[in-house]
């Protein structure tokens, strides 16, 4: 092939071969740049198997954009022949290179690795053959991770035969070595292996043949480096003893706290050799952000002069310490800050504003247009600033440095710098959290829509369980955490199945690792303490104080009444305040955030609003019976229910009361059952019963943790659900075993059957934005994008002729036409969606959708209220509570 030129690579020269590829080093003529191309063997190229497995190295890599990870550039074909085309990189393999590394270099190759490695992990990658032979070192020395050929993309079928091992003999870890599934830890161990061979200069297993071998990694323990180099850390030794152990779960659990940990390492080796040469000398303080640019300079200069004085009052009078319960002469200061008009505080379950320590920045949820985003303002300062990259976040948090924010978006909990650039993945959560603390020891604690609270290091790893759900006493969820000031003990909020609204929940105090609980408030939620000694919470339309020994956990005297307003959510317990250390008050003036007022509405296909129900009440997630007289519908709450609205007979029937919280209801094609989610247990699972309630509700699924429930097959022998953002499918015949149907690293949502059962449209957010696919069922044999500039919750019309789909505000529909493969017109506009309008589903007859639309209340604020020296006027609310 050398000379030859395929499409408009020129062939130079080869570079290299391996069993799964050749690569030559060739010529872009269009861009002018060399590029490696690798191809097949041509042993190999008429395996399809060998071909899928060779366009998962591409996908898996391509996915990827890091400095220690080889960029992919694209895949062709040439002559029935796949080859991808990667960056060039002139260097050497660090098989060839590893006998002259130094320490020092071992340990710059290792971080670099670790952070490659977590680059490709964090996007649900596994590479499966970590070894010196894919390792580069570039002539600048940055280490690159090549040929993810072995890579496991996440939701990828495995492309080696069952019970087969996959790697290289040395560098296996012992569930490869065993033929098990390999999840990210796998690469950990044979990161473990590569790092110890840098390091001492040998292996640390040893058999003399590959029988031999596979025995001591699954069997036997390496000898610790220090026995083969005793000038070696203990430190170091235990990092790299950590990566190589046997079980999976008691190995080193991320990649990323691995590089950083190397860097402390490396850092302390630095530090301890310079204190020998040098004094310490004191480093400034550059961590304070001090601007942030603002798009309306002109208008604010107009504004400033008459109001710059009390601005400057407000940042003289953060500054100073308020934490005290000595008699202070200052009065209580209390103003409002405007949101910017085009970016309002939303409200629901997001909890949705900060406060930096410092009290000079304030972040929260902003909607801008459809989209939530988190935005930035100094206090001292007009504008609020987007922080771009942000779309979806919940729950903001600072950092305890003031230089980051934490936020749950798609299913995950981030970081971002509060001075803008890209966010960070710290882990996934699984669900949806609920709260989020930043502590001082960088740990990061979140509450969970159907778990305990968890923590997890703000570097990133595997969140861990701290606190328990008590199921015999109907606990459902725990909920905002926060660390007490002596580090050992959180306080959160407890749902149990049985609260109608949030002001019967508890607040509970817990020693972390003691599984002991003291109940400090019955009735009430999102308990805040601040250093004065009070415990500060959301009850009805007021925010409560009372009065807490922090140390003995002791409540002291009856609550009191100080601010009305927090914009309680009583179907979740977000109550929208915030506090800083240095004594700022802020909070949302509005009352109670209450869903009790959404009707449920015809809308035509002009979009016209035409009565549904008679009355208005916390309706969600209408579904229409096959024969379009019965609606089943869920009522939200603290613990949301399913109702079934009878439309000939004008009846609303309960159907659910077994407690906890009942969701996406499904009507069989039958006609007969009702399928939903309920909280039946520690998470949400799948169940069905008898639309009229006669006979038990029966259990579909046990400790699935379902996301969502979104459709049922025609035929009635398949459901189909999100796990994760993953589609899952959910068999209703035989062992009712459920399987993943589509898995990527991408979100998907809202997968819907086509009446014929052929076809399952779905969103993902593969693109960067959410765009809906259609697929084939079940063969999964081609995917056609149907939206082009956005879109989400794609619904079929039942006569299959047409696929609807929301695009920002608005109804889009395509027609399907009748082929043999699938085939649909350009999408255009049905109708917009009338304002804080939700669509659920479309009637059997296809000529109008069921919709909920928020009536009489907002769901955004323009006004949030800032409270100075408050403490203050506490102390004295509280001294006369006891005469």
């Amino acid at each position: 092939m050398i000379g030859s030129t395929i499409s408009h690579y020129k062939i130079l020269e080869k570079l290299g071969e391996g069993g799964m590829g050749v690569v030559y080093k060739a010529q872009d003529t269009k861009l002018d740049r060399f590029v490696a191309l690798k191809f097949l063997p041509p042993h190999l190229n008429a395996s399809e198997a060998d071909k899928a497995r060779f366009i998962q190295e591409a996908k898996a890599a391509s996915a990827l954009n890091h400095p220690n990870v080889c960029t992919i550039h694209d895949i062709q074909e040439h002559d029935g022949q796949m080859f991808i085309i990667m960056e060039f990189v002139e260097g050497q393999t660090l098989q060839e290179k590893k006998s002259s590394v130094s320490f020092k270099q071992a340990i710059d190759i290792g971080i670099q690795v670790a952070d490659g490695l977590a680059a490709a992990h964090e996007k649900g990658i596994v590479h499966r053959d970590i070894k010196p032979e894919n390792i580069m070192i570039r002539k600048d020395g940055i280490a690159q991770i090549m040929d993810f050929g072995l890579a496991k993309l996440h939701g990828v079928s495995r492309l080696t035969k069952e019970g087969s091992t996959v790697g290289t003999a040395g560098y296996m870890s012992p569930e490869q070595v065993q033929g098990q599934d390999a999840d990210h830890r796998s690469d950990i161990f044979s990161y473990g292996v590569l790092l110890y061979e840098l390091l001492t200069g040998q292996l640390p297993f040893k058999g003399i043949h590959e029988t031999a071998l596979a025995y001591e990694i699954v069997n036997v323990d390496p000898a610790p480096m220090s026995s083969v180099r005793p000038e070696i850390d203990p430190t170091l030794d235990a990092l790299v003893l950590e990566c190589l152990e046997k079980d999976p779960n008691e190995r080193s659990q991320s990649a990323r706290q691995i590089a950083i940990d190397l860097k402390r390492f490396k850092r302390e080796s630095s530090r301890q050799r310079m204190s020998r040469i040098t004094a310490a000398r004191p480093v400034p303080d550059t961590r304070r952000l001090e601007t942030i640019e603002t798009a309306t300079t002109k208008w604010r200069r107009t504004v400033w002069p008459a109001i710059s004085g009390l601005l400057a009052l407000f940042v003289v009078v953060l500054v100073w310490n308020p934490w005290r319960t000595s008699v202070v002469t200052r009065p209580v200061m209390r103003f409002t800050i405007d949101l910017p008009a085009n970016a309002p505080l939303v409200g629901g379950n997001t909890n949705g504003v900060t406060l930096s320590s410092d009290g000079r920045y304030m972040a929260y949820c902003g909607l801008s247009g459809n989209t939530i985003r988190l935005f930035v303002r100094r206090l001292d300062q007009l504008d609020a600033v987007p922080i771009q990259g942000t779309d979806g976040a919940l729950y903001p948090v600072f950092s305890p440095d003031d230089q980051w924010i934490a936020y749950e978006a798609n299913g995950a909990i981030w970081k971002v710098p509060i001075a803008g650039g890209a966010s960070e993945r710290i882990c996934a959560i699984e669900g949806q959290s609920r709260g989020i603390a930043w502590t001082h020891d960088n740990t990061i604690l979140f509450g969970h829509i159907s778990r305990g609270i968890s923590r997890v290091s703000a570097e990133g790893g595997t969140p861990e369980l701290i606190t328990k759900l008590d199921t015999k006493a109907g606990e459902i969820s725990h909920r905002f955490p926060q660390l007490l000031p002596d580090g050992k003990t959180i306080i959160f909020t407890v749902k149990t199945n049985n609260i109608a609204t949030f002001d019967d929940a508890l607040i509970e105090a817990e020693r972390i690792g003691s599984g002991k609980r003291t109940i400090l408030v019955r009735g009430g939620t999102g308990g805040q303490y601040v250093p004065a000694g009070y415990l500060v919470y959301g009850r009805g339309a007021s925010i409560y104080a009372v009065s807490l020994d922090a140390d003995r956990l002791e409540v002291k005297g009856p609550p009191v009444a100080i601010e009305a307003g927090g914009w309680l959510n009583h179907g979740s317990g977000d109550v929208v305040m915030a506090f800083s250390s240095t004594g700022a008050f802020v909070f949302a003036p509005s009352g109670p955030l209450s869903f009790d007022n959404v009707a449920e509405v015809w809308l035509n296909r002009q979009g016209k609003m035409l009565p549904l129900l008679d009355s208005a009440r916390a309706y969600a997630a209408a579904s229409f019976s096959p024969d379009g007289q019965k609606i089943a519908i869920a009522v939200q709450a603290a613990n949301d229910d399913i109702w079934v609205y009878h439309r000939i007979r004008g009846t609303l029937t309960r159907l659910t009361f077994e407690g906890g919280n009942h969701a996406d209801p499904l009507w069989s094609p039958d006609g007969k059952y009702v399928f939903y989610l309920a909280e039946n247990g520690a998470t949400p699972d799948i169940f069905r019963k008898a639309w009229d309630g006669s006979g038990p509700e029966e259990r579909l699924t046990n400790g699935l943790n379902v996301s969502s429930l979104t459709s049922i097959r025609s035929d009635g022998k398949v459901l189909a659900f999100i796990q994760n953002g993953d589609i899952w499918i959910l068999p209703l015949d035989g062992d009712r075993k459920p399987v993943p149907f589509l898995r990527t690293p991408a979100i998907e949502r809202g997968a819907s059957f086509s009446p014929d059962g052929r076809w399952i449209a779905y969103s993902s957010n593969e693109s960067g934005r959410d765009e809906v696919y259609v697929i084939p069922y079940p063969g999964r044999d081609g995917k056609w994008q149907i939206s082009a500039d956005g879109g989400i919750a794609p619904l079929w019309n039942r006569n299959g002729r047409e696929l609807f789909y929301i695009n920002d505000s608005k109804l889009m529909v395509t027609e399907i036409k009748e082929s043999s493969s699938f085939d649909f017109s350009i999408p255009k506009v049905l109708f917009t969606i009338p304002p804080n309008a939700s669509i659920q589903d479309i009637a059997p007859q296809g000529d109008r959708f069921a919709a909920g639309v928020v009536r009489t209340q907002e769901l955004t604020q323009s006004k949030l209220t800032v409270v100075l020296e408050w403490i203050s006027e506490l102390n004295g609310k509280f001294a006369g509570s006891k005469n």
